[in-house]
């Protein structure tokens, strides 16, 4: 259960120089903290509040006096992330014709939505008040909480003992369980580029001040993107990283000896931008688009910025996949089915959500009885107007829980059953969700709802490494 009410107790003049301290481009040396200060800590843990933040990856310029005045540039995103190939192509692949990928990733930028779904980075000063152009993460009365718990959890055997499982634990702001009008929504932009390489040409040497490689000797085929989600926003998201327990044996149910005390992962992922889905509406401000058609470049052209210095790319206006109004509440991992890093030959790596074992002490601690007549079942659905039992109100507000272990994905005009814990997909034909444009015509592909989602079993891994 969460636990808001004070863990750290700030005044306003504290968090803003914590704040001012975090976010500032200069310098400061520590300070001690007073008497009071340090009366006012229990030990519970760190509440902080992101303020006014923004960021946008662009090239670097040392050199210029003021770089704040070339944020709004979208032609200076340019810093990137480059995701390299390793290792050779399977035989099978290779036959099938497959080629090996590279792909740079340009302009991430995190800033506050505004009603363009054409532009990466939102540059503007918020209309509410001229003095802040960034968004606010959160509240002074409900920031981003690190702290760390204990809780009691059946080991893979389904045997537990009290207070049994120690976690370290990332909140974000709690989510309310009735969403008043809000502004302090987040705008996710970047572009990239997806390249094709031939296999016969020998890959150039690399240049050690961008990451890239030095030529474009070798590139085959381009594909040319960008992303925009407006209007997004993090509250009820949860990270937990603990040592899992024991009590698993390969003789029991195909589990693994793998899973015993090793890293664990308990994240719920809540991407929400419409809690009033259900009105619809396909709205610029709640929106994931999803774009190719450039209006900058040339037909066939394989030039990239991180190799050929060349400036940001320009999207085409209102072309490409419109998601309007996407509600995703993801559940990946939990202190009872925990998400797992491992490797079996020293090298490669595998991701992997446990196998559920055959153990009530267990499995009814994830599973639901959809008809309510076991109540002992305590698994339940999260979507973005709730997220399981463990509700809570402080300070008068009501907010939602945080313990359901199946996840939803709404995207468009969704409606909700009574007590909000399902999604009722709308089948009439003038609702919207998935939209496809080419800049003259649109054609509208209804919404979609995905409820009840829970992963039983999920394993991946690497190979070449």
């Amino acid at each position: 259960m969460t636990k808001l009410g004070y863990t750290v107790k700030f005044k306003k003049t504290a968090l803003a120089s914590l704040l001012g301290l975090s976010l500032s481009q200069t310098c400061f040396a520590l300070e001690a903290l007073t008497d009071e200060n340090l009366s006012e800590s229990t030990g519970e843990g760190i509440a902080f509040l992101p303020e006014n933040f923004k960021m946008v990856f662009q090239k670097a310029e040392d050199s210029v006096a003021d770089p704040k005045a070339s944020w709004g540039d979208r032609a200076k995103d340019t810093g990137l992330i480059r995701i390299i190939p390793v290792g050779p192509l399977t035989p099978v692949a290779a036959s099938a014709g497959a080629k090996k990928a590279d792909i740079f990733i340009y302009g991430l930028a995190l800033s506050q939505a505004d009603l363009d779904a054409n532009s990466r980075f939102n540059n503007a000063a918020d209309p509410r008040d001229a003095t802040k152009s960034g968004v606010n993460l959160g509240s002074e009365n409900n920031p981003w909480i690190l702290n760390v718990a204990t809780a009691t959890v059946p080991d893979f055997a389904g045997v537990s003992t009290t207070n049994n499982l120690s976690y370290l634990q990332l909140e974000a702001p709690l989510a309310t369980q009735s969403q008043p009008l809000r502004y302090d929504t987040m705008k996710l932009g970047l572009w990239g580029d997806l390249f094709a390489r031939n296999q016969t040409v020998a890959s150039p040497a690399l240049n050690f001040l961008t990451g890239a490689p030095s030529t474009l000797a070798g590139l085959d085929e381009k594909l040319r993107f960008q992303m925009i989600a407006n209007g997004l926003y993090l509250d009820g998201s949860k990270l937990r990283v603990f040592q899992t327990l024991g009590g698993a044996t390969s003789s029991t149910g195909g589990m693994s000896t793998s899973y015993n005390k090793t890293l664990g992962l308990g994240l719920l992922l809540r991407l929400n931008t419409h809690y009033l889905s259900d009105l619809g509406g396909n709205n610029d401000d709640k929106v994931l688009r999803i774009s190719t058609q450039e209006t900058t470049g040339t037909v066939k052209d394989l030039t990239t910025p991180a190799i050929s210095g060349t400036s940001a790319a320009q999207f085409r206006d209102k072309e490409g996949l419109y998601i309007y109004s996407p509600n995703i509440n993801l559940v990946l991992g939990s202190i009872y089915q925990p998400l797992i890093i491992d490797t079996t030959d020293g090298q490669n790596l595998s991701l992997e959500v446990t196998r559920i074992p055959n153990q009530p002490n267990v499995y009814k601690n994830i599973y639901t009885d959809y008809s309510g007549a076991d109540t002992s079942y305590k698994g339940s659905t999260c979507n973005v107007r709730y997220c399981g039992s463990d509700t809570t109100s402080i300070n008068n507000i009501a907010y939602q829980g945080s313990s359901a272990t199946h996840s939803s994905i709404a995207i468009g005009k969704v409606g909700f059953s009574a007590d909000n814990k399902s999604l009722i997909a709308d089948k009439s034909a003038s609702a919207t969700g998935i939209v496809m444009k080419n800049g003259t015509s649109e054609v509208n592909l209804g919404s979609a709802a995905i409820d009840g989602l829970l992963i039983q079993h999920f394993k991946i891994s690497t190979t070449g490494l």
